[in-house]
């Protein structure tokens, strides 16, 4: 197998095979996954660099891998965007879902909506992507769920805080992002990704937003999760500020799937344990 190609002989019947597709700002990543099969798991990372723009990257790339386009049991894809915003979910009416996408992100009205329920919280995560993206994703994959980034972190991680009495705030570190997570008991407190040009500055962003929130240094937790360098480079500075910094422990069902999973992005690898 090429080392950045899917060789389409070596997964067998792809009936049996789930698809999860991360569409970022500047790679798309693909992850085979046979829940029914240990160490099956398959992971690629395809860079979204054609000087025709993005869209054609995706297609060059979708059209290149002919196994992208198997009929497989399910395909989910993730859509990294800035452009979001938070509704409550008892709001359900989508012209007025719309309204309040449109007003509180001005200028994106020729963007697609797509909406991303966290049920948990009682919140829906209502997106923007390119408008042509979209239609190329449903026209090719059969209509998959389309998931904000976001998503699939406050799925899984909202199990995880409901675990003992103290706070937990939780910090996806990854390239030029970082994205924090904060629940209450019914309610989605912060689920918000920042721009970061380096480890300080997703520092800053952390201490600042638990400022804001109320928490205690002394005993609410940070979870990280994400990129391991990014992730050492900031443990030690946050620990001046912080008493309780820790790894996210990383998904036991996932070590099973087999050690690709170990480098594949962090919302991608938590996505067979959340849709």
């Amino acid at each position: 197998m090429e080392p950045d190609r899917f060789d389409k002989e070596s997964i067998g019947d792809p009936r049996l095979w789930r698809l999860y597709l991360r569409l970022g700002e500047k790679r798309l990543d693909a992850m085979l996954y046979n829940v029914a099969t240990d160490n099956s798991l398959i992971h690629r990372a395809f860079p979204l660099d054609n000087p025709d723009g993005k869209l054609k990257a995706l297609e060059d790339i979708v059209y290149d891998h002919p196994l992208l386009l198997g009929d497989f049991q399910s395909v989910d894809i993730i859509v990294e965007s800035m452009v979001f915003t938070i509704l409550p979910a008892e709001i359900t009416d989508h012209d007025l879902q719309r309204d309040i996408f449109d007003a509180q992100l001005p200028g994106n009205i020729d963007s697609e909506m797509i909406l991303s329920p966290i049920r948990e919280q009682n919140a829906v995560i209502a997106a923007g992507i390119d408008s042509e993206t979209a239609r190329f994703l449903r026209r090719t994959f059969n209509n998959p769920p389309l998931h904000h980034h976001l998503a699939p972190l406050c799925r899984y991680f909202h199990d995880k805080s409901r675990i003992g009495n103290a706070g937990k705030m939780y910090a996806h570190l990854r390239e030029g992002y970082l994205d924090l997570l904060l629940f209450g008991r019914e309610t989605l407190r912060l689920a918000n990704t920042y721009a970061v040009r380096d480890p300080m500055d997703a520092v800053y962003y952390i201490i600042a937003a638990r400022q804001q929130l109320g928490l205690n240094p002394d005993s609410d937790e940070l979870l990280l999760a994400g990129d391991h360098h990014l992730r050492e480079a900031v443990t030690p500075v946050l620990r001046e500020y912080l008493a309780y910094v820790m790894p996210a422990i990383f998904p036991s069902a996932m070590y099973r799937a087999g050690k690709e999973a170990l480098k594949a992005p962090f919302d991608l690898i938590v996505m067979p344990l959340c849709v």
